[in-house]
């Protein structure tokens, strides 16, 4: 038995040195040359715009009306598009500058915080919040860890945490409630005793609404 085995290994190897030596002499195949661009169909025609990478350096403060614009469309639309459609492909399936700036949005100059999206509780109503976590906890999550940070990263600015209270928050895409008093009690829902955690992604209070691009 141990010597049939043998011999059989044997005749795999030969197998295996005469495909390896097969190859090696086949002639090589001159690859295809590549082939020279097509010429513009139209004379002078000015070349398309390359979209920018995500994460590239820029400088949003910065940027004209024109540059901005520009930027949304061919960066940050796109890439918006993929994290919403990942989340829900049914509902986000039409992702648009209206989704996130809402309707006759051109016509406000893209003014954000946008009142057509969802009212949040103001920055010191931590039982709203909590509210809110419980009964959405999926998008609230999916707002606070994707949609944010994501946001921040493309737009070239810090996102907010409480070490960075001025950062790319909620608040720079949702308008806001008053809010409830700074200590407002937990909502009924949290047993006694319970530590209150703190909101998913507050903004600082009184910063001022942007006036558009």
């Amino acid at each position: 038995m141990k010597n049939r085995r043998n011999g059989m290994m044997l005749v795999l190897a030969g197998t295996t040195l005469l495909a390896t030596a097969a190859i090696a002499a086949e002639p090589a195949v001159p690859k295809a040359a590549p082939k020279a661009p097509a010429a513009d169909a139209h004379a002078g025609a000015a070349p398309a715009a390359t979209a920018e990478k995500p994460g590239a350096k820029i400088e949003w403060d910065k940027m004209s009306f024109a540059a901005r614009k520009k930027y949304m469309k061919s960066t940050v639309l796109p890439e918006m598009k993929k994290v919403f459609a990942a989340f829900d492909p049914k509902a986000f399936a039409n992702v648009t500058c209206a989704t996130c700036h809402g309707k006759d949005s051109a016509e406000k100059k893209f003014k954000m915080p946008n009142p057509d999206l969802p009212k949040l509780p103001g920055p010191t109503d931590r039982a709203a919040f909590m509210a809110l976590a419980e009964k959405k906890p999926e998008v609230v999550k999916f707002m606070g860890t994707q949609v944010k940070p994501k946001m921040a990263s493309l737009l070239g600015v810090a996102e907010w945490t409480p070490a960075s209270p001025t950062g790319f928050a909620c608040y720079n895409c949702h308008t806001h409630d008053e809010g409830a008093p700074a200590g407002a009690p937990a909502p009924a829902t949290t047993k006694p005793g319970a530590a209150v955690p703190k909101p998913t992604a507050p903004s600082a209070a009184g910063k001022p609404e942007p006036a558009g691009w």
